[in-house]
């Protein structure tokens, strides 16, 4: 009689999976609801999102990582191979990933699970969007963050005044004063007047780019 695997925890594979299953039900319940997640329960729509290996991957270097892109086992790779038609490795032994899903496509192959897995895979990242794009926005209304115009108008607020003073310094204040100095009075006092523009510009903390 086959015994079923067991986990570290005591309970079989297909118990945690229910288990896992019932949790990800009650997050995406949660997330609809608009209730605030875990640490934990945000890093398990983290990882039922990348669960899927990534569709922009055009060539696999062996068997291995094929089999992992197209989401079956080695062995379902094995047989498919032996169908006619089916793609032939380059000469380094790469695959290309592209031709095989044109051909599982054509030869209308069932990869299994994978396909629910992959659709599953793609709602979690909808989901997993969604959280981020509601944490952002109360990021935003806690203060803990400021939009891209408000910055721009803050730095431009202080560049105007830096100008404004910059003017006033060099076109009027300045000459009259200048004019009775010495070179290393000039000097100086163009320092000096450097050193205002400057002070200006920085005094918007973190505005300053």
């Amino acid at each position: 009689m086959e015994i079923p695997a067991k986990t570290t925890s005591g309970i079989t594979p297909e118990v945690a999976e229910r288990i896992l299953a019932k949790d990800y039900a009650n997050i995406v319940k949660k997330v609809t609801e608009g209730k605030p997640l875990s640490k934990t329960e945000r890093d398990l729509i983290q990882a039922k999102a990348e669960s899927v290996a990534d569709d922009s991957i055009t060539v696999a270097k062996d068997l291995t990582e094929l089999a992992t892109v197209l989401g079956v086992s080695r062995q379902t790779v094995h047989a498919w191979r032996k169908l006619e038609g089916a793609p032939a490795p380059a000469a380094n032994s790469s695959h290309s990933v592209i031709e095989w899903r044109q051909f599982i496509r054509d030869q209308n192959l069932n990869p299994g699970k994978t396909t629910t897995d992959r659709q599953e895979a793609l709602k979690a990242r909808k989901l997993l969007a969604e959280v981020e794009q509601r944490e952002i926005r109360t990021a935003i209304l806690k203060g803990e963050y400021v939009s891209l115009d408000e910055v721009r108008l803050t730095w431009t607020t202080q560049v105007g005044k830096a100008i404004a003073l910059m003017r006033a310094k060099f076109e009027s204040e300045l000459p009259p004063i200048l004019s009775v100095l010495d070179a290393i009075a000039i000097q100086r006092e163009c320092a000096a007047a450097i050193d205002e523009v400057c002070t200006t510009l920085h005094n918007g903390g973190t505005c300053t780019p």
